[in-house]
């Protein structure tokens, strides 16, 4: 360990706290344009530092309980609603909220079943088309666990990928993450 501390591009670096200075709950994500750092938290809702860390403004007012943020150099910001770090403490969302202005303002995008969301991918050549991994219900029947695809900014919402529970065929496995290759977002990986 201290052969890799001491190779590590960090190391000399003294690291502090800079973020939000009052209690806001985990931080579930983070997404990063140029020199803008957007951060979400799980019950404290999103924060954006211009910056680079050494003061944050919150933003979206329409909700607080968020599982996801992704960013994109046109200022498409899109967040994902409640923590999919499921626990007695994780709290449901309402959905997807959209900005197309640095997270300035923001509107809801749909996606009201989904509860838990754990990722949000934009495809950098075109942000109108985005996925997301939404867990579900937690605890009960599960209706709104998928991986959602937008082919037009948010305006309608189409479950690309789903896995049924058991026999029935109303109840799905939800997905608490996925990942896809900057240079080609075709092939997702997803984790249900």
């Amino acid at each position: 360990r201290a052969a890799l501390r001491k190779a590590s591009w960090t190391s000399g670096l003294e690291l502090r706290s800079v973020g939000p200075s009052v209690m806001s709950g985990r931080v579930v994500d983070v997404a990063v344009v140029e020199d803008t750092l957007f951060v979400a938290y799980a019950t404290g809702g999103l924060w954006k530092s211009i910056n680079h860390g050494t003061t944050f403004e919150p933003l979206l007012n329409e909700t607080c309980m968020l599982g996801a943020v992704a960013a994109h150099a046109s200022g498409r910001v899109v967040v994902g609603s409640g923590e999919v770090n499921s626990s007695r403490s994780s709290y449901a969302g309402d959905g997807v909220y959209i900005s197309d202005d640095h997270g300035d303002t923001g509107r809801h995008a749909g996606l009201e079943g989904s509860h838990h969301i754990g990722r949000v991918i934009l495809d950098e050549s075109n942000p109108d088309r985005m996925w997301v991994a939404a867990l579900g219900e937690l605890y009960s029947e599960n209706r709104g666990g998928a991986i959602y695809r937008s082919e037009n900014g948010g305006q309608t919402w189409k479950a690309v990928l789903t896995v049924p529970h058991g026999t029935s065929k109303n109840e799905f496995v939800g997905f608490v993450d996925m990942a896809a290759d900057a240079t080609d977002p075709n092939p997702l990986f997803a984790a249900s």
